[in-house]
């Protein structure tokens, strides 16, 4: 099958297109580790619920734009996609930021060492795979689970190489403890979470959404704790910091971060993020040349190798739904191509157009799918088929449906012209695709 399709004039190439995805998450985990080395360890003399609210607060004057931008497709956003931003800015956002941020200033005071809340923070792929499974249905190749335990186990060689610590001496008496197990469980989760909404959502629109949320449920903690009336301890250098935050580990973290999650899957991302401990590393021996001994070597080759091991596997298995048909806006027979409107509009994948195969009424077709907003017609999410060789009545029939490959983006264009040309080269790839394999 080809890796790379011609639409509207453009190049689709799915391998550069996950390849995007994955060095937008790695660059974002580099910011972060940034920020744990050199930035928010200043702020160990302040309350981190504050900290965390100024944090978010000026992020989402950054992001805001987004929001109105695209405030029509807010208004859309459906009761599910809506509990995955929740979910996101109170334990990824508000939870899992203050628990990291109280760690490290832990960590600072001398209650545990900075090697207790890495390895403790590297049980984050342990949740969100977990979850991945259990949540989003994400099935991946047997060898992409294995290289995932080699990426761990190589994080945990690098991060504790010359501390001397395993996870057996680690005292879970100490608050530091607690703190990164908590913020590791958070984070997990709404890398989960994240891939979930943004499968639906515009990555502009997630980061600023969450970041808005996130500040609102912040606020509300640092009232309730008296925190925030601290805010006059924030002197010149520390609004200096926060800017620098905000640009970088910060609202552009994550505005990096979320263009990634959109092109990989939430099981590669969450492993992808282990980079942090990695870009830590280096970034210890360039400023404070601490030299690597032969473990965190051999275990630096081995994530090297993990990484892009974990990049060449992240292939989700097909999914398959079962949906019934359901009358529309006839829209599709006045364009000249008839569809079929189905009654699943929450599948856990990415918006876009696909190559599926459907079965109905004992036969097997093949067909393309759109799944996303109709932004011709400045419409909500919907979920319909144009099946290929079919004539016929088949409102309320049920249909199996297996999702093949993607073919592109959803995209908005700027009438209905411009949207029967594309269909018809979708239907040509589609064309293509049914001589080359047949059916599956």
């Amino acid at each position: 099958m080809r890796n790379n399709i011609k639409i509207m004039g453009r190049s689709w190439n799915f391998k550069s297109h996950s390849l995007a995805g994955a060095l937008a998450i790695m660059l974002a985990a580099l910011l972060w580790s940034i920020d744990g080395l050199f930035i928010r360890p200043r702020f160990y003399i302040l309350p981190a619920e504050m900290v965390v609210f100024w944090e978010h607060f000026l992020g989402f004057i950054v992001l805001s734009p987004f929001i109105f931008l695209n405030w029509h497709k807010i208004k859309l956003i459906s009761k599910k996609s809506w509990g995955a931003l929740i979910w996101i800015s109170f334990f990824g956002g508000a939870l899992g930021t203050i628990m990291i941020t109280k760690a490290f200033f832990a960590a600072m005071d001398g209650q545990a060492s900075f090697a207790t809340v890495i390895i403790l923070q590297k049980l984050q792929p342990i949740f969100a795979l977990f979850l991945a499974s259990i949540l989003l249905k994400e099935r991946l190749p047997r060898f992409f689970y294995l290289w995932a335990v080699i990426a761990v186990t190589a994080s945990y060689f690098i991060a504790l190489g010359q501390s001397g610590l395993d996870i057996s001496t680690i005292n879970w008496q100490h608050s530091a403890a607690l703190f990164a197990f908590i913020a590791a469980f958070a984070f997990g989760s709404s890398t989960v979470f994240g891939k979930r909404v943004a499968n639906h959502l515009d990555y502009k629109i997630v980061a600023a959404l969450r970041f808005g949320l996130t500040a609102i449920l912040v606020l509300g903690l640092a009232i309730f704790t008296g925190t925030i009336g601290q805010t006059s301890q924030l002197s010149l250098i520390y609004w200096e910091l926060l800017g620098l935050i905000v640009l970088t580990s910060g609202a552009g973290a994550m505005f990096i971060y979320y263009f990634g999650l959109r092109r990989v899957s939430a099981s590669a991302a969450t492993i992808l993020e282990l980079f942090w401990p990695f870009s830590a590393l280096i970034l210890d021996y360039v400023f404070n040349h601490n030299y690597l001994n032969y473990i965190q070597v051999i275990a630096f080759i081995v994530l090297l190798v993990a990484f892009y091991k974990i990049y060449l596997l992240d292939k989700l298995k097909s999914v398959t739904f079962k949906a019934k048909v359901i009358s529309g806006s006839q829209r599709g027979r006045v364009l000249g191509y008839p569809t079929a409107n189905l009654d699943k509009t929450d599948l856990d994948i990415p918006h876009g157009v696909y190559i599926v195969k459907l079965q109905l009424a004992g036969q097997d077709y093949l067909g393309l799918m759109h799944f996303g907003f109709k932004d011709v017609f400045d419409e909500p999410v919907s979920l319909e088929i144009l099946i290929k060789d079919f004539v016929g009545d088949i409102y309320g029939q049920e249909m199996s449906v297996t999702v093949i490959k993607k073919i592109r983006e959803v995209e908005k264009f700027s009438g209905a012209e411009e949207l029967q040309v594309a269909i018809k080269r979708d239907l040509s790839i589609l064309a293509d695709f049914s001589k080359g394999k047949n059916m599956l």
